[in-house]
């Protein structure tokens, strides 16, 4: 099976267990876990994210209070952590070390065991679903109506050019988004030596100034520093992989 075909096969099973009906939801769990370990891209990132990971010191530090004083399970800020906490979750349902049923009505109280359901596909299920898929560069595949292509000759009228200052405008604006995202979880982490922080610090302010500029030499020999300094660094790995991405999808136009 292809790549795509892998990742295809994954979103697919996601779906399944969230379109599922509660009481047979344990069987489409195991679909889920066997398309992420069918898929070597998947499987690289959950298995990093699993280093060192302990479930039950996980749901303590993220269990709080709900519906009449029941525990409440809030998501992690981190998608490291959300990938980690969610295939933890699915691998002991399926083990049955842990009953899913109960698990839901336990931290996610909602008036009935359906709506407790759904409530974890959408602030668990789905999550994982597509942090996994966009760190992966994935995107499912929907059919879309043909379109007529037709040959337009360049010009360098004023609305074009306009068209092409818009699209460079907005690509800055995206990266000073993703570096705000970046600067924003580097701060949290404990993990980061300070000379490193400093040094990450000192290039993404360097970076905001070159976005103004919009300066595409001196931007690009900042980012080959910027991606030295985040390469070891865990938390904004998926922050850095939508980096990395956006820049792709720019140069590709």
């Amino acid at each position: 099976m292809e790549y795509l075909e892998q990742c295809q096969a994954f979103w697919e099973a996601c779906d399944e267990l969230r379109n599922s009906k509660i009481i047979i939801a344990d069987s489409k769990v195991s679909k889920v876990l066997k398309s992420v370990v069918s898929c070597p891209a998947l499987v690289e990132i959950v298995g990093e994210a699993l280093v060192g990971y302990n479930l039950t010191n996980e749901l303590n530090k993220l269990t709080g209070t709900g519906l009449n004083g029941k525990p409440k399970l809030e998501l992690p800020n981190e998608p490291y952590r959300v990938i980690a906490l969610v295939f933890s979750l699915l691998s002991e349902f399926d083990a049955r070390r842990l009953d899913f049923q109960e698990f839901i009505a336990q931290y996610f109280p909602q008036e009935s065991l359906t709506d407790s359901f759904n409530d974890f596909n959408e602030k668990l299920l789905l999550p994982f679903r597509d942090y996994l898929c966009e760190w992966v560069g994935f995107k499912e595949k929907k059919d879309e109506p043909a379109q007529i292509v037709e040959e337009v000759e360049e010009c360098d009228c004023p609305e074009c050019t306009a068209g092409e200052l818009n699209s460079i405008e907005q690509f800055f604006e995206d990266v000073n988004m993703i570096l705000n995202q970046i600067q924003e979880t580097i701060k949290l982490d404990s993990k980061i030596k300070q000379d490193r922080l400093d040094d990450l610090n000192i290039t993404i302010n360097a970076l905001y100034d070159v976005t103004a500029m919009q300066n595409f030499k001196i931007f690009n020999a900042l980012l080959i520093s910027l991606n030295t300094l985040l390469a070891p660094i865990k938390s904004v790995r998926f922050y850095n992989m939508e980096l990395q991405n956006r820049i792709a999808a720019f140069y590709s136009l």
